[in-house]
C-alpha cells in the first residue's frame, strides 16, 4: 500500500475520468516496513482513473497496481509493532553469558483486525528472514537456515509456536536465542499492551525445558530484559554548572546537591560548551590514559567549536584533545565506549584503546548534506542523525556497519516528517526520540517522535530552550539564562531543577 496525506478528485455528473492528486507519505512494503520517499522524490503525485457506469454504479476501469489509503485510513488498519533481531555477534550466545546478544527493535506495520493467531504467526514467519530496510545485513536471527514454522496457538495468555527443520539440531544457547526473540516480538507492549504476555517453544510438537522457564515452560520478557537495552537515568544527569565544571545530579540521591565530576572535567579548567558521557564503565584505554573498572568516560565541545576534549571520570584523569577538522556539531558515545563525531562535512569515530580516529563512510548522504546531530542507539546499531542539506534540516535513522579498521552508516530513512528544521535530538527509549526544534526562540518545539515512521507527538516546551536531554521518562531542558528544567513524562509540568546547561544522560 501507499499512504498519503490526502486523495482528492474532481468530476462532473457524466464524467468518465477522473483526476486523482495527493502528497505522498510513505510505501508499505510487503514485509511491513513504512518507508517515506526520499527527500529528493517527487511526493505529489497525480493520476486519472477511468470509469465505467455498470447497473447504474461507477466501476473502475483502470485500477492502481498498489493499494492508495489515505493517512487517517492507513492509521484505523495499521497498527505498529516490533520485530526483534540481533545485534552482531550475539546470534548463538545463551542469555546471561558475558558479551551475550542484544535484541534490536524493527518496527513494521500489520493489520489492525488481524486475529491474534494469524498475527502472531506472521510475525514468527517474518523471524525467519533477513531485515528488510535499513537493518538489512547488520541485524541478524537465530533461526537456523532450513526452519519451519509448523504452527503457532494461542492458549490464554500465552502463544505456543511449534518450529521444525533444521531447528531439530540446535543447541541449548541457540533455543534460547529463538525463545528471546519470539518472546520479544510476540509480547512487546511498545505500541500498548498486547494480547499474548509468554510465549512456549516447542520443536517438532516437543515443549523445550529452557533454563529458568516459568509458567509451565512459558517464557516471559522479563526473563531477557537485559538483552534490549535502554536509556535509563540510573547514571544521574551530567551538566555543566558555575565556571564550567561539570557536575552529576545522582538520580538515587535527587535531593541532594549535584556534585563535581572527578578528573579534570570538574575543575573548569577546560570550558566547554556541551557535554557527552559514556553509557557504561568500559575497562581499556582512551588516548592511552588507562581505565579501571567503574570509571565513565566523558566528552566535550570547546568554545569555538574546534576542539573535541576527552577523558575519564576518574581522580587526577586529565582531558585530552582533538581537532578533527572542521566546525564539531554533536557528540555521542556508543555501548562499546566508542566516541562519534560529527565535525564539518564528516562523521568520525574514536574507538577505546588508544586507537586512531577513522572517517565514518557515510556514503549515503548526497554531497554537500552535513550531519548537524547525531545520536548511537543503546543497542549500539541504531543510530540517529539530522542532515542539513539544500531541502533544509531532516531527521533519519540508519544502522552502522564496523568492520577491524572501518566504519559505516548505511541505508538512511527519513522519519519525523513535518518538524520544521530539527536542531537536536536524543534517545528516549528503544522505540522513539525526542526533537528539538528552533531551540533558544520564543517558541521551540518538541516532539515525541517513534522511529516506525508514525506520527510525532508535540510535548509542551519552555520558552528559550536550548538543549534537551532524555533517559526513560525524564526529560531535561536547559534554557537561555542557564536554568534547568526537568519534565517527568509528556503529560507532567516542567519544574525548576537548578542552576546548569547542557544537560547530558550517558549515551
Amino acid at each position: 500500500p501507499r499512504v498519503f496525506s490526502r486523495l482528492t478528485g474532481q468530476s462532473g455528473n457524466n464524467t468518465q475520468t477522473v483526476d486523482v492528486s495527493g502528497q505522498e507519505l510513505a510505501t508499505l512494503t510487503a514485509s511491513g516496513q513504512y518507508q517515506p520517499p526520499p527527500a529528493s522524490a517527487k511526493q505529489a503525485i497525480s493520476f486519472p482513473l477511468r470509469l465505467m457506469k455498470i447497473h447504474g454504479q461507477w466501476r473502475i476501469v483502470n485500477p492502481p497496481k498498489q493499494l492508495l489509503l489515505s493517512k487517517p485510513d492507513f492509521l484505523r488498519v495499521y497498527q505498529p509493532r516490533d520485530l526483534y533481531f540481533f545485534a552482531p555477534g550475539g546470534r548463538t550466545l545463551a542469555p546471561g553469558v558475558p558479551g551475550g546478544g542484544t535484541l534490536v527493535p524493527d518496527p513494521v506495520y500489520v493489520p489492525l483486525l488481524a486475529t491474534a493467531t494469524h498475527l502472531a504467526t506472521d510475525l514468527v514467519l517474518a523471524l525467519q528472514q533477513r531485515p528488510p530496510g535499513y537493518l538489512s545485513g547488520v541485524t541478524q536471527t537465530s533461526l537456523p537456515p532450513g526452519t519451519r514454522v509448523l504452527g503457532v496457538r494461542i492458549e490464554g495468555p500465552g502463544a505456543v509456536v511449534n518450529l521444525g527443520g533444521t531447528v531439530t539440531r540446535a543447541s541449548m544457547p541457540v533455543l534460547e536465542s529463538i525463545a528471546a526473540q519470539l518472546v520479544w516480538t510476540l509480547t512487546s507492549s511498545s505500541y500498548g499492551r498486547q494480547a499474548i504476555n509468554s510465549v512456549k517453544l516447542e520443536v517438532d510438537g516437543v515443549p523445550q525445558a529452557l533454563p529458568d522457564a516459568v509458567l509451565g515452560d512459558f517464557e516471559l520478557a522479563s526473563k531477557y530484559s537485559d538483552m534490549v537495552p535502554r536509556p535509563v537515568a540510573a547514571g544521574g544527569l551530567y551538566f555543566i554548572g558555575k565556571g564550567g565544571a561539570v557536575q552529576v545530579l545522582q538520580a538515587s540521591q535527587a535531593t541532594a546537591p549535584p556534585r563535581l565530576v572527578l578528573g579534570q572535567a570538574g575543575t573548569g579548567l577546560i570550558p566547554m560548551t556541551s557535554i557527552a558521557v559514556s553509557p557504561r564503565s568500559v575497562q581499556g584505554s582512551i588516548a592511552g590514559t588507562s581505565l579501571g573498572a567503574g570509571e565513565r568516560s566523558i566528552a566535550g565541545i570547546s568554545p569555538d567549536g574546534r576542539t573535541v576534549y576527552f577523558g575519564t571520570l576518574a581522580k587526577g584523569a586529565a582531558l585530552g584533545s582533538w581537532r578533527p577538522g572542521g566546525r564539531i556539531t554533536s557528540l555521542s558515545w556508543d555501548a562499546s565506549g566508542g566516541l562519534w563525531v560529527a565535525a564539518g562535512n564528516g562523521v568520525w569515530l574514536r574507538r577505546p584503546g588508544g586507537k586512531a580516529p577513522v572517517a565514518v563512510d557515510n556514503g549515503q548522504l548526497p554531497p554537500g548534506d552535513r550531519v548537524t546531530a547525531l545520536r548511537v542507539a543503546p543497542d549500539g546499531v541504531r543510530i540517529a542523525m539530522i542532515v542539513r542539506g539544500k531541502a533544509g534540516s531532516l531527521l533519519e535513522i540508519g544502522a552502522v556497519k564496523l568492520g577491524a579498521h572501518t566504519a559505516s552508516i548505511g541505508q538512511l530513512t527519513p522519519i519525523g516528517s513535518g518538524i520544521p528544521d530539527p536542531a537536536q535530538l536524543s534517545w528516549y527509549n528503544p522505540d522513539n526520540l525526542i526533537v528539538l526544534a528552533s531551540p533558544g526562540s520564543a517558541h521551540p518545539l518538541l516532539e515525541d517522535v517513534p522511529v516506525s515512521g508514525g506520527e510525532p507527538t508535540p510535548i509542551g516546551a519552555e520558552p528559550h530552550t536550548r538543549s534537551i536531554a532524555t533517559a526513560g521518562s525524564q526529560i531535561v531542558a536547559g534554557l537561555r539564562g542557564g536554568l534547568l528544567v526537568t519534565l517527568s513524562g509528556p503529560d507532567g509540568s516542567w519544574e525548576p531543577l537548578g542552576r546548569g546547561q547542557a544537560p547530558a544522560y550517558p549515551g
